[in-house]
């Protein structure tokens, strides 16, 4: 979670009243990403307005300064706050995307026979790599006598050959080589699962033989199913969201074969259950940390406290830690629980970084160190690996490496950051138009949630690329337009990251552009988690996503095939992540059961808002933002008479 400007003075916009007394010029504007636009506040009677304070959200779309100057950052609609005298007016910033610079050009597959069909995907990115989805892409054949295509990207086969399908957006281009070749399949066989459940991804496979029988593979095969609720890709992978009885077939040009597949309701043996809890509502809670038998919880406030669970269905509070800070962003441990971290932001002396402490007594906690040096700014989230930390500098939004071999003397020996050409720095300091988030360190490599960056991995001692701690290395970078799953005027970028098997877990956070975090009203999220393939690290690819309709998603964690996710609003949830997957797995069921995290007595009494869950010795502890502490167990579903 990101504290704002607005959010932090709690200030709620849009909303305010405009004043009648002050003037905005202009009223609307429409801007380039990365070109600026000066507004002007001025009195009734046209005096200009001095010392007025300005604010602007959602703060990833533009950035204002505070002499009224107006950059736009990403593509999106933002709303510009001045405010003077308790009184306020606003303006609508519509912030254009910058032009197509290139244009990702793919088909699967890229060879088709004569009648056959194939589909070419186009997508233009600008110079700074952002998606242009919306962006308009025209088609066109070098040759075709060899195969055509239309305005969709539809390429038909006409003749043997080669044909040059170049795609054009604006002044960018991108050409792929479609391959149509001679149709030797006179037959086509399909060997199909007899039946599978919702969420499970079953092969079906075609054997191709020519008119004397003999194997005619490689063939190129387009599959296809005769229901909306069901999805078959090009390697005759087959998953469905619904129980039913679905269609397959498979075409080489003309020949064609089909088969039937029954699908039933996925059903679990297991259930997700409340095991206890510990709530509280004086202050929010934010991030927390089980280790050995103790659970370590930050909150959105000053304090830190410790329980004890070696109970693990009675949280029992042992201890509370107070520093200098306004949020406590994240806490962990190492592995042996013997030192312990957690980030700072807003402390009163402006010197945040990250707190090292002793946790020789574990259930009271004492400071053994502090480093500020060079992450005053503040920290929002760090992961600790071996005897380095990985965070992030809120300030310049960079990835920083702080090596604690030496916990008292703790200093920083690494750094690496995303650099794109929307941004700029303000008077302050602040880097505006790159934000890093969440992070997790595995086999040597780190991955970053970079928000509207997506995601970033790095080489920091995996060996692929060279990289280190003292030298991190780049080794792919996967982006989305979060504006295509998200209403205008919302803050949205990619939050979380979690590695486990193959798969990558990639969370995007979700807040509306202007929010209170200190009311006691609901706030509104939304969000999704994208599951990528990494098999082939520098190309991660999307093949399946996870969201709650109308709920937000936070933090989440796998382990044994089980995913806990804090989903705000819709409290924590544990998912089926077993075998391949693929497709929307929310609407395959793949759903084990919940957790509503609401308390009467919490900071907004009776509203879940869960922060994320850890599984430890056979429970999971998970914090909400609103009521505290809770404990969650998977048990075998027992039988009701």
């Amino acid at each position: 979670m990101r504290v704002t400007t607005a959010i932090a003075l709690g200030l709620a916009f849009p909303g305010a009243a405009v004043a009648q007394t002050l003037e905005l010029a202009p009223i609307r504007a429409r801007v380039v990403a990365g070109q600026e636009v000066q507004f002007q506040l001025r009195s009734t009677g046209g005096a200009a307005v001095p010392n007025a304070q300005w604010l602007i959200g959602p703060f990833d779309v533009a950035a204002v300064s505070q002499t009224g100057v107006v950059r736009g950052l990403r593509h999106g609609t933002a709303t510009l706050v001045a405010r003077s005298g308790g009184k306020t007016v606003t303006a609508e910033i519509i912030v254009e995307p910058k032009g197509p610079a290139t244009i990702d050009i793919s088909a699967d597959p890229a060879q088709v026979v004569p009648g056959g069909i194939t589909l070419v995907t186009a997508l233009p990115f600008t110079s700074d790599r952002d998606p242009l989805t919306g962006h308009a892409v025209t088609f066109r054949s070098m040759a075709p006598n060899v195969a055509t295509v239309d305005a969709a990207g539809i390429v038909v086969g006409r003749a043997v050959g080669q044909a040059t399908i170049v795609a054009e957006a604006g002044a960018a281009r991108a050409e792929l080589v479609v391959k149509v070749v001679a149709n030797r399949v006179a037959q086509l066989a399909l060997t199909a699962p007899a039946q599978a459940r919702t969420g499970d991804v079953v092969r079906f496979l075609a054997q191709a033989t020519d008119a004397r029988g003999q194997a005619a593979d490689p063939a190129p095969v387009r599959w296809s199913v005769d229901r909306s609720d069901a999805s078959v890709f090009h390697d005759g992978g087959f998953v469905a969201e619904r129980p039913g009885t679905y269609v397959v077939t498979a075409a080489v040009g003309a020949v064609s074969a089909s088969a039937p597949i029954t699908v039933s309701q996925r059903v679990h043996n297991r259930t997700f259950e409340i095991a206890g809890s510990a709530t509280f509502g004086q202050l929010q809670a934010a991030e927390h940390w089980a280790v050995n038998d103790v659970l370590y919880v930050s909150t959105i406030s000053d304090r830190l406290y410790t329980y004890d669970i070696s109970e693990p269905a009675s949280p029992r509070l042992t201890d509370s830690l107070m520093v200098d800070a306004r949020l406590i962003n994240d806490v962990s441990t190492t592995p042996d629980g013997r030192i312990g971290l957690i980030t700072r932001q807003q402390a009163s002396s402006r010197k945040n970084g990250i707190v090292f402490l002793d946790l020789a007594d574990p259930l009271h906690p004492k400071v053994l160190s502090e480093y500020t040096a060079t992450v005053s700014g503040g920290v929002h989230s760090a992961y600790i690996d071996s005897h380095y930390v990985y965070l992030n500098d809120a300030e310049t939004a960079s990835l920083r490496v702080i090596d604690f071999a030496d916990p008292k003397n703790p200093r920083e020996v690494g750094r690496w950051q995303v650099e794109t050409s929307v941004m700029r720095t303000s008077a302050s300091g602040q880097v505006e138009g790159r934000s890093l988030h969440d992070l997790q360190i595995k086999d040597g490599l780190a991955y970053l949630a970079y928000w509207k960056d997506g995601l970033v991995i790095l080489d920091v001692g995996n060996g692929r690329k060279g990289g280190s701690p003292e030298n991190p290395k780049f080794v792919a970078q996967y982006t989305y337009n979060h504006a295509d799953y998200y209403p205008a005027g919302m803050i949205a970028g990619t939050h979380s990251v979690f590695r486990f098997g193959k798969y990558l877990v990639v969370g995007d956070e979700v807040f509306p552009g202007f929010f209170d975090l200190n009311s006691r009203a609901r706030i509104k999220t939304l969000g999704r988690l994208h599951i990528l393939d990494v098999t082939d690290i520098e190309h991660p690819k999307k093949v399946a996503e996870y969201s709650v309709p109308n709920a937000g998603s936070h933090n989440m964690w796998v382990e044994d095939d089980v995913m806990y996710v804090g989903n705000f609003e819709a409290g924590v949830r544990a998912v089926d992540m077993s075998g391949e997957l693929r497709g929307d797995l929310y609407a395959q069921g793949r759903e084990i059961g919940s957790i509503w995290t609401g308390a009467e007595g919490g900071y907004r009494a009776n509203l879940p808002m869960a922060w994320g869950a850890q599984p430890h010795k056979g429970y999971v502890y998970a914090t909400d933002i609103n009521s505290g502490v809770w404990v969650g167990k998977l048990t075998p579903k027992r039988l009701v008479p």
